[in-house]
């Protein structure tokens, strides 16, 4: 008999939240057999993954229950406590991990009304972080300071501490630093071969240097400066751009037909490894980020960075990631939209290579196996 319960909580079902949530339960699933894990979700963000996983779990004969909410603060948010409360008195789990603001907060309220035992909270980067001001950066700042106090916050990066700590209030006591990892093994620096093949099975150009990024279109991400250099830089260019992630045909669509022409778009990839094996280049302009997946897997695969140098990003430094072009940041998009064109068109300018020492760091530092067993570590201390 299975000695050890889970329930694990997230909201959203989909893109890099899902990705984290999504491989913590296999992993425990294929390495931990005396832990079960129950999943609380939302079907209003969710995609194909979130699927494959339910019936995982239902197949193993654990539950799954669908909590219906979305990431904003909403009256039938309360209908969701009680049934999260409803779902530990049947279930008896041992541990609560939260994953996300809607679902951290969920989790942290049923344990302030309920018998709802021990809660890990992941935050994958606080809305705060940025520090952009307004309404609504404050009223999710002080959620988070309050609801901070209930349970242990697990920061994947010591720059989200940081934010806890002095802007959040949150108590040192309270957080543990876990990185998120990648799949060292699978996120390697492909052959020639192996680089032509994903470039064909993704339509892409067979000659010349590809630029690539990953993620959804969103204010968090940025990409407003990036694509501004792109109409610029790629008519005249010898190199090409591919952009997979919700919004990428938009945003591609949206510049002039002479750089659209050398941009391709992939709204969803069921796997990214194929773009990342057919790249010569990775960039993100993000405003912040908690420790982005997509990011440790392009160092991991051996690609010359360029990143913003924001929460998310600039803990890389302490850990000697020197070979990362350091854009601005995202204060004045203007000094970022420069940084990213004098920076691109030194890289264009040169051979494609391969890091090899910053895929030796990713390997040490970030290997997912190694980082998932801190977890389970924290729900079994």
């Amino acid at each position: 008999m299975k000695s050890w319960r889970v329930l694990m909580v997230s909201e959203p079902g989909m893109d890099g939240v899902f990705t984290v949530v999504d491989s913590l339960v296999r992993h425990i699933h294929s390495n931990h057999p005396e832990i079960s894990v129950d999943l609380a979700y939302s079907s209003q963000r969710s995609g194909q993954a979130l699927r494959d996983l339910i019936g995982e779990i239902e197949r193993r004969g654990d539950r799954t229950i669908d909590l219906k909410v979305g990431n904003a603060p909403r009256p039938s948010d309360f209908r969701a406590v009680l049934d999260l409360a409803r779902l530990v008195r049947e279930r008896h789990p041992q541990v609560v991990h939260a994953h996300s603001s809607k679902a951290g907060a969920l989790a942290r309220i049923a344990r302030l009304f309920a018998l709802v035992p021990p809660v890990f909270y992941s935050p994958h980067a606080y809305y705060g972080m940025p520090r952009l001001g307004g309404r609504k950066e404050k009223l999710f700042n002080a959620i988070e300071s309050a609801l901070g106090r209930v349970g242990t916050t697990i920061n994947c990066s010591e720059d989200e501490r940081d934010f806890a700590i002095h802007v959040l209030r949150i108590p040192p006591n309270r957080l543990r630093v876990v990185h998120n990892g990648t799949d060292t093994a699978r996120f390697a620096p492909p052959d020639a071969d192996g680089k032509a093949l994903a470039r064909a099975k993704l339509g892409l150009p067979a000659n010349g240097k590809i630029l690539i990024t990953i993620g959804r279109d969103s204010p968090q991400k940025n990409y407003a400066p990036l694509y501004g250099v792109l109409d610029d830089l790629l008519p005249d260019a010898g190199w090409s751009f591919a952009h997979a992630g919700a919004g990428s045909i938009a945003l591609r669509d949206g510049l002039r037909p002479a750089a659209a022409a050398r941009c391709h778009g992939f709204e969803h990839l069921d796997d990214v490894l194929p773009l990342l094996h057919a790249a010569d280049g990775f960039v993100m302009t993000s405003r912040y980020e908690g420790l982005s997946l997509a990011m440790l897997s392009a160092l991991s695969c051996g690609l010359p960075a360029f990143l913003t140098d924001v929460p998310g990003f600039h803990f890389l430094k302490e850990f000697g990631f020197d070979e990362i072009a350091w854009l601005p940041d995202t204060s004045s998009p203007e000094n970022v939209a420069d940084a990213l064109e004098t920076s691109l068109r030194s890289w264009a300018a040169r051979p494609p290579e391969v890091l090899t020492r910053q895929r030796d760091l990713v390997r040490r530092l970030f290997c997912s196996h190694t980082q998932l067993e801190k977890t389970v570590a924290l729900y079994l201390s």
